[in-house]
């Protein structure tokens, strides 16, 4: 069990370092709170594929507590874009992930449509509010998963062009089959971003 999850970390690990040496990311977060962490890189989706509009999402978020270890990885897609109202610098957008998830109680996966929002503060451009969500249930999940949901939002301020501070609340929670939820992230948590 242990030589599993380990090869699951690993294999997780390993294809978000190749992705990001072969994308030339754009940006890097990582975020603590006090029991998860998430790692994360997006960029354009034209890097990877040319000629194609969009941004690619890839993503690994761990949680160690009280003898529970769970992880979860995705990469996904976003087409996203200015959402028309005159004066109210927002963009909206919607996406898709392929999950993985795993640990001590199961693994599966997912395919989870959502919908992501962000507004720069009007006469504050260096603050950035952001909202997501992204929902798989079980006709779209597999393995031992019945379910998938994360969502979030955050509040960023722009230390410069290329570092962002952040701080937020998120909530990722898994459906097992047969046994009961499993909350991979609740609470609040802050981050940095590096922008390439």
């Amino acid at each position: 069990m242990m030589m599993k999850k380990n090869a699951a970390l690993g294999a997780a690990a390993a294809a978000l370092l190749i992705a990001s040496g072969a994308a030339s990311a754009e940006s890097i977060s990582f975020g603590l709170s006090s029991d998860s962490f998430r790692f994360g890189l997006t960029g354009p989706l034209s890097r990877l594929f040319s000629g194609v509009e969009g941004q690619y999402d890839l993503g690994f978020m761990r949680r160690s507590k009280d003898g529970d270890n769970s992880y979860v990885a995705h990469a996904g897609v976003l087409a996203s874009g200015d959402a028309g109202i005159e004066d109210f610098p927002i963009k909206v957008g919607v996406g898709l992930r392929g999950v993985f998830a795993g640990g001590d109680n199961a693994d599966g996966g997912a395919v989870a449509p959502g919908v992501q929002a962000s507004l720069r503060v009007p006469g504050a451009d260096r603050f950035l509010v952001s909202t997501y969500a992204y929902y798989a249930p079980s006709v779209v999940s597999f393995g031992d998963l019945d379910s998938y949901r994360d969502l979030g939002a955050s509040l960023s301020y722009e230390l410069s062009r290329s570092a962002v501070l952040s701080v937020g609340y998120r909530n990722t929670r898994l459906g097992l089959d047969g046994g009961p939820d499993v909350t991979v992230d609740n609470g609040f948590f802050a981050g940095i971003g590096l922008n390439f």
